[in-house]
């Protein structure tokens, strides 16, 4: 998938190893002793970097999920609960309104990291006055620090746009990308050449930008020019699909490839970088309701932090963020097996077979729903059995006519619930590591993390 798993784990043991010896043993125990004590351990000076990394549209359940598949299926942990047992890591609980109201979408939350105030769903970083505050890149580049933007989304989507852009409605993705240009931001790596014309990608180039439109362009310069790599006219592929298919694994590059490239371009900075890591497409399985993408997705972006914690481990100055914007779809794994509560107590006792058929899953709904347009609903159940695996019952496959349908369909199969098609208001996950990370209290307000950052590094 990214990086070999055995080198990724390598690198994490060596770099939990030296986080003992220089932190302490005691920070092998920082989620039972006081985390943020431990981390105080760690910053006593400012973050001269800064990676701040977003798995958009993560329920918390979806986090969960990723250990339950990697634990069941590798026999191992992911690398984000690994940090959590063995290095002096901040977790705090973040509230996610926008000015909106208390569901946000991703323009306002990202919003909230880029100028540090609460705006409307759909607007990206200006008020409700009207006033358009200087954003969190802008200041960054102001004090010299390179900065980044790596995403499975597009490039211009409204979560990396939310740390640099002013526009009035997200959807102006080609005022994004001329905005980034305008605003220095020196590496540029996702989906959505639709975005970029041949002027603007002549303009890109001629401001300095080597331009990789492929993983082949991409891994192969490694130089430390201004970067700008688009891998898909629209969001790169799901990672099932990617997973599953010879010719995207040669032409798209991994959540990981991409920050690896990233911190190569990034990490001689003389004044250090600021860097922001998206997974975003763990929100669009969850607006599909799609599980088994949902976890894969999930699992990319924990890649990606094994990919960041080898980094750390030669550059220690660096601040560690992962968070989530906002939940999406209301992703739960659930209870299956004699669940009359009348007589006896309920057993759950099909609920680990149930998920375990997700390894079985070689399609996301979304490619399924494209594959299969125009075909009956007889033709439709047969290609979803294929790429699923699973046997549908009579019942079911009377009901089943479409990826709509399939999906309500999947709870009794796979344990995976879902409340809605939307994004959800409930506290995300928010943790931190590394110098500045005890500025983060256990409890947080998304629009009190921008704040935090410019405390941690210094930057007015």
């Amino acid at each position: 998938m990214n990086q070999p798993r055995s080198s990724s784990r390598r690198e994490f043991l060596k770099f939990a190893g030296l986080g003992s010896l220089v932190f302490g043993a005691g920070s092998a125990r920082a989620l039972g002793a006081d985390g943020r004590e431990a981390s105080a351990n760690s910053a006593k000076r400012q973050a001269k970097n800064v990676i701040f990394m977003v798995s958009d549209g993560m329920c918390f359940s979806v986090l969960t999920a990723a250990q339950t598949y990697l634990t069941r299926t590798e026999k191992r942990s992911s690398n984000w609960m690994k940090m959590y047992g063995e290095l002096p890591v901040v977790r705090s609980l973040c509230e996610t309104d926008s000015a909106s109201g208390i569901v946000t979408d991703s323009a306002a939350a990202g919003s909230c990291w880029g100028i540090g105030e609460r705006i409307d769903n759909g607007v990206i970083n200006i008020t409700q006055d009207g006033r358009k505050p200087v954003t969190l890149v802008q200041k960054m580049n102001a004090a010299r620090k390179r900065c980044g933007l790596v995403t499975t989304t597009t490039a211009t989507h409204a979560t990396p746009a939310g740390f640099v852009a002013t526009v009035a409605t997200r959807s102006d993705q080609k005022t994004i990308a001329v905005q980034y240009l305008e605003r220095g931001v020196d590496v540029v790596l996702g989906g959505g050449t639709q975005y970029f014309s041949e002027d603007l990608l002549a303009a890109y180039r001629k401001a300095g930008y080597i331009v990789a439109l492929n993983r082949d362009q991409l891994m192969a310069d490694a130089g430390q020019a201004p970067l700008l790599g688009l891998f898909s006219k629209s969001h790169t592929p799901f990672v099932i699909d990617r997973m599953n298919s010879a010719e995207l694994k040669a032409s798209t590059p991994t959540l990981s490839e991409m920050t690896k490239v990233a911190l190569q371009r990034l990490g001689s900075a003389p004044e250090g970088f600021f860097l922001v890591v998206e997974g975003g497409r763990v929100d669009h399985a969850g607006h599909g309701n799609d599980g088994a993408a949902a976890i894969h997705e999930q699992i990319a972006f924990d890649e990606a932090i094994a990919t960041v914690l080898a980094f750390i481990d030669k550059h220690p100055d660096t601040l560690l963020i992962i968070t989530t914007d906002h939940g999406t779809g209301g992703f739960n794994v659930n209870g299956l097996g004699n669940e009359d509560f009348t007589s006896l107590a309920p057993s759950y006792s099909e609920s680990t077979p149930a998920f375990d058929r997700l390894v079985g899953f070689k399609m996301s709904l979304e490619v399924l729903k494209v594959e299969t347009k125009g075909l009956s609903s007889k033709e439709f159940v047969a290609a979803a059995e294929k790429v699923s695996g699973l046997d549908f019952k009579a019942e079911d496959r009377a009901k089943i006519t479409s990826t709509k349908t399939l999906a309500a369909a999947l709870m009794k199969y796979t344990s995976i619930g879902w409340t809605s098609n939307n994004h959800t208001g409930e506290m995300v996950e928010f943790c931190a590591y590394g110098p500045g990370s005890q500025f983060f209290t256990p409890h947080l307000r998304n629009d009190q993390v921008h704040a935090k950052i410019l405390q941690a590094t210094g930057v007015a």
